[in-house]
């Protein structure tokens, strides 16, 4: 056997794999403290090396293994050691199943880590949407209103290209975007006699009235990174038409441009979908003489003009919508209970866990139960 197969598929690897796993888990458990549910999953286990940063410096060095890198070698372990080590026979078909189970786990954790796509849908009462927004990832959209009185004609720049000192273009646009500045998060306040001499000026619209100072980037649940952006733009010719400041605090912000209507705004990325939901009714529910919630459920009707179907359903706790390959949950509502929050859920991979579970549960009840008859067997013929 070729070393490195033999490293591979030894069961010291394996056990270091899970060491280091439980290594992970404790440690980011306890970061979550400090960075969230959200930051500290991206950051102990969607990535492949955890990164410790210098204190006042931006060089970062690796200091442990991410989740990446320790599923991945777990599972190329159970799979070298399957075929170099495992021996096929009736009384290891168990230990079979259970081996392919935890494979088919790793490998629906990595396809949910990579693919899945998580997004609200916000409803007010008798209001109808057929988009979702990404609580996590924002972009600079354009407007343009001249197009049409009922459509406009929209441009969306995501969170990637709006790089400080980076410019963003497209070609049905007549003027072209430089981002002077972008914050991860940041503080929004007023302008005064106080303001900040090193804070950049914006010269348009909400600008005039308001500067950002960034802060620190948070993974939170219960908070919101508040991307904020200040941005110029130029014409053709290089000449500035106004410098404005941009962020998912502010609504949108109109200007003209060579005789058109345009706004600009950083939003929450959306999901469009060929569907529409309506909200027909949100209830809340409480226990008796209470403000404890025992139950909150929307009613809604979703409706595809593609296939001509048009359905009602109820959405609850525990019981979600499976509709086009998207789960919908029944999340949240606002506090006038008038609005309710779906959480949308793209997963290519939801189907793997239940078969590892069915694959795990399988292999042992096989496993056990071959191993206790023939153990009767055995008793049987010593009496």
């Amino acid at each position: 056997m070729k070393p490195f197969i033999k490293f591979f598929s030894s069961l010291e690897l394996a056990i270091a794999c899970m060491v280091l796993g439980l290594v992970l888990v404790f440690v980011g458990t306890l970061d979550q403290v400090h960075l969230g549910i959200h930051g500290a999953t991206e950051r102990y286990f969607y990535s492949f090396f955890v990164m410790w940063e210098i204190p006042n410096s931006e060089v970062a060095i690796p200091y442990l293994p991410g989740g990446y890198t320790v599923g991945t070698t777990l599972l190329i372990n159970l799979i070298t050691a399957l075929f170099t080590r495992f021996r096929f026979s009736w009384k290891k078909a168990g230990v079979l199943m259970i081996h392919f189970g935890v494979i088919s786990l790793l490998i629906g954790e990595l396809v949910s880590s990579m693919m899945q796509v998580d997004s609200n849908m916000a409803i007010d009462e008798g209001a109808t949407k057929n988009y979702s927004e990404d609580r996590t990832i924002s972009e600079l959209v354009i407007i343009d209103h001249s197009h049409s009185t009922t459509t406009d004609r929209v441009y969306a720049f995501p969170k990637a290209m709006l790089k400080t000192n980076h410019d963003v273009r497209h070609e049905d646009l007549p003027f072209s975007i430089s981002i002077n500045q972008f914050m991860t998060n940041s503080v929004i306040r007023k302008r005064d006699e106080n303001t900040p001499s090193k804070s950049l000026i914006a010269n348009k619209d909400i600008g005039l009235d308001y500067y950002a100072i960034e802060t620190p980037k948070t993974g939170k649940m219960d908070e919101i990174n508040r991307n904020t952006a200040n941005l110029t733009i130029f014409d053709s010719e290089g000449n500035v038409a106004g410098t404005w400041l941009a962020s998912l605090a502010f609504p949108l912000q109109r200007f003209s441009f060579e005789g058109k209507d345009y706004s600009l705004q950083i939003r929450n990325k959306r999901y469009y979908h060929p569907f529409e939901i309506k909200l027909i009714d949100f209830s809340f529910d409480r226990y008796l003489g209470t403000n404890i919630p025992m139950n909150y459920s929307s009613m809604i009707e979703l409706t595809n003009y593609d296939t001509g179907e048009n359905r009602e359903f109820l959405i609850y706790m525990n019981h979600p919508l499976r509709y086009s390959g998207l789960t919908f949950f029944q999340s949240s509502f606002t506090p006038d209970e008038l609005t309710t929050i779906l959480q949308v859920v793209s997963n290519p991979g939801r189907h793997l866990p239940y078969i590892s579970c069915i694959l795990i549960f399988a292999g042992l009840s096989f496993q056990f139960g071959f191993g206790l008859i023939t153990f009767i067997g055995k008793r049987l013929k010593r009496s």
